[in-house]
């Protein structure tokens, strides 16, 4: 189920990675390879800074690549409950490379061009996830998000 990066509702809050599509990480990724582009523009072919620049343009585009392949394969197997755990695997994964992609753009959040609505880090794969970790938890997230302090278990600062 091939997509167009037009098929994105800019202005659309996205809320559960259940609902991503392949076009809105074909409009993440693109938007991250232009700016990626003009900052490899910026500096000498050869230097450290052009080699990140182009070296993490490659990383976003693999990524890129394989989120959107398992989001085609999600809307294979999104309804087909009979195969519980590659449906959970395939929302995992999905979920995780959102974030990771999420993470790698929010330095762009003041451009132009964001979309700040979809572009984000979501915290549910569905409303029914999000009703049972809030009964569970109370509410309290403890992935660590780019807006919270580097603190507890699973942040940055616990491990060397």
């Amino acid at each position: 189920m091939a997509q167009d990066a037009d098929d994105t509702v800019p202005n659309e809050a996205l809320l559960y990675t259940d609902d991503l599509t392949e076009a809105d990480v074909i409009a993440l990724t693109e938007f991250l390879d232009r700016r990626l582009e003009e900052m490899a523009g910026r500096h000498p072919e050869g230097s450290d800074e052009h080699a990140a620049a182009v070296g993490f343009s490659r990383l976003v585009a693999m990524d890129g690549l394989q989120l959107r392949d398992y989001v085609n394969a999600w809307r294979d197997v999104e309804h087909r409950h009979e195969y519980p755990v590659p449906e959970n695997a395939l929302r995992q994964e999905i979920h995780f490379g959102w974030i990771h992609l999420c993470q790698a753009v929010a330095g762009w959040s003041g451009h132009a061009e964001f979309n700040a609505a979809r572009w984000r880090v979501l915290r549910w794969f569905c409303p029914q996830h999000q009703e049972f970790v809030e009964a569970a938890t109370g509410d309290a997230w403890t992935c660590a998000e780019p807006d919270e302090p580097a603190t507890g278990t699973w942040r940055p600062a616990a491990h060397p």
